[in-house]
């Protein structure tokens, strides 16, 4: 009869009572059988550094930064086709490890693993041993993850998002699900174990819960496997698959097991076909929230909308109705963004010219939720086309301090973002010398940062002046619609 105890075992060591000869060789086999993977593939230094956007090169391992500085590989398909967009998978390491572990343990690089897909291998916000970083359960790491998310989202056409973690990237995955569940379709948590979770309505109907463990885990008991699967089915979640993995040794059982979590993707990938219902869901439980993220509501009602031409009789009619209400809001909040923001450019044209304005950085944060807008892209046209410019700026500006950083280019990428006033993308900019300035980079001196500094003082009040009209108007126009709708929101 198995224990019901669920604990993180003692990592598993060499017996000591094996000649000390011994000891060393078989130390040194481990060393090469646990990282040749990291032996033969590209390190760190080797990979190109390029921006994620349409134009990267594709069906090769690429490294970039996050706004919170942290540096993450990932890999483009050969072929991207926006009418079939890939899925997005994000590959989180455990505890002592880095964002190369998964390109050097999974066949990542050459296609072999999620071969049609994108596929992300980050950093952790928290720090671990040495030089690591762990992926903790908390606001710090959950918004990096959710921003990669977002940032990789705006950039590309992306069908579903798929999170994998390994042993404390596992913890944080089932933590993840819970609490950003309108941003991810599935996880994969490998060797790990579920603490805290927000096991929301949503969640159990959406995401798929991928449960993998060896059975001879010396680092993490299999029994966190058997408890979660458990509790993920007596908290009702609708897609649910556990797999133990017989016949490993204690020295492999906590360790990369390639063929397995292939065939849990394919599994994820199986029971996350796409329904009318579902994305209803997720626009309605977005606009259930306070402060609603308009973007997350749009794609969502899109994508109801056009699954919905497939349903019939009275339902499919009532499930168009509902998805037309939602279409009917989103104009209605579109028209008064670009209302407010009209008024505030007219108000403004008094200012010195050159001078940022709030409105300015209202526009760059709800841009972003209607830029596929035909009739916010007429409303705002000359605005709208000024952003797109922009925005090509910042890319190259990030670009060039990425790749070439020193005092001239770090001067001429200040004076982009001086520029670029209505780039969506502006924020990552503003994180990116916001990180430099605290700790300055070899080649720059924390003078090099004057003009940044001044300009961050100057901008930061308005910024946050026009984030806030926004964010109220947003919030005022989706209280009155669950006002307006309650029968919408009875199962919320």
């Amino acid at each position: 009869m198995r224990s019901s105890r669920c604990v993180r075992s003692k990592p598993w060591r060499i017996p000591m009572n094996i000649p000390f000869h011994r000891r060393v060789l078989l130390a040194g086999l481990l060393v090469v059988l646990l990282f040749c993977a990291e032996a033969s593939a590209q390190k760190y230094g080797e990979v190109d550094k390029v921006a994620p956007s349409p134009k990267a090169p594709q069906g090769q391992t690429l490294e970039w930064t996050s706004a919170q500085g942290k540096s993450y590989w990932y890999r483009l398909p050969h072929q991207i086709n926006p009418k079939k967009p890939p899925n997005l998978v994000l590959m989180l390491h455990g505890t002592g490890l880095t964002w190369g572990w998964a390109f050097w343990n999974y066949p990542i690089s050459n296609g072999g693993f999620r071969r049609n897909d994108i596929v992300i291998a980050p950093e952790g916000m928290t720090p671990g041993g040495g030089d690591t970083f762990n992926f903790i359960q908390g606001k710090p790491d959950g918004d990096h993850i959710a921003g990669l998310i977002r940032h990789f989202k705006s950039k590309f056409p992306i069908d579903k998002v798929y999170v994998y973690g390994h042993s404390q990237g596992a913890f944080f995955c089932y933590w993840f699900a819970g609490a950003y569940t309108e941003l991810v379709d599935g996880i994969v948590a490998h060797a790990g174990n579920v603490l805290s979770v927000n096991h929301n309505k949503l969640a159990k109907d959406k995401v798929a819960i991928g449960i993998l463990h060896g059975k001879a885990d010396a680092v993490v008991s299999v029994e966190c496997a058997y408890r979660t699967e458990k509790i993920y089915k007596q908290q009702g979640y609708k897609k649910i698959k556990m797999s133990i993995v017989e016949g490993l040794t204690e020295r492999s059982g906590h360790w990369p097991l390639p063929t397995q979590v292939a065939e849990m993707f394919d599994w994820l990938d199986q029971v996350n076909a796409d329904s009318p219902q579902l994305a209803l869901k997720v626009a309605l439980s977005e606009l259930a929230k306070n402060s609603p993220d308009l973007t997350i509501v749009s794609s969502s009602a899109y994508k109801a909308k056009s699954l919905a031409r497939r349903e019939r009789g009275d339902e499919g009619k009532a499930l168009r109705a509902t998805i037309e209400k939602i279409f009917e809001f989103l104009e209605e909040v579109q028209s008064a963004h670009a209302s407010s923001i009209q008024q505030a450019q007219e108000a403004s044209k008094s200012a010195k010219k050159g001078s940022f304005q709030p409105w300015m950085a209202h526009f760059r944060i709800v841009h972003a939720s209607f830029s596929g807008s035909t009739s916010w892209r007429k409303s705002l046209k000359s605005l709208v086309s000024s952003a797109t410019k922009q925005q090509r700026a910042i890319d190259a500006a990030l670009s060039v301090i990425s790749n070439k950083l020193n005092r001239r280019t770090l001067r001429q990428a200040v004076t982009v973002l001086q520029k670029s006033v209505l780039a969506s993308n502006a924020e990552d900019l503003e994180l990116t010398f916001r990180r430099m300035a605290q700790d300055p980079p070899a080649g720059t001196q924390d003078e090099d940062f004057s003009g940044y500094r001044q300009l961050s003082a100057t901008r930061d009040p308005l910024i946050q002046e026009g984030r806030s009209t926004a964010a109220e108007i947003t919030a005022s126009m989706a209280r009155d619609f669950r006002v307006a709708n309650p029968e919408l929101f009875t199962d919320e």
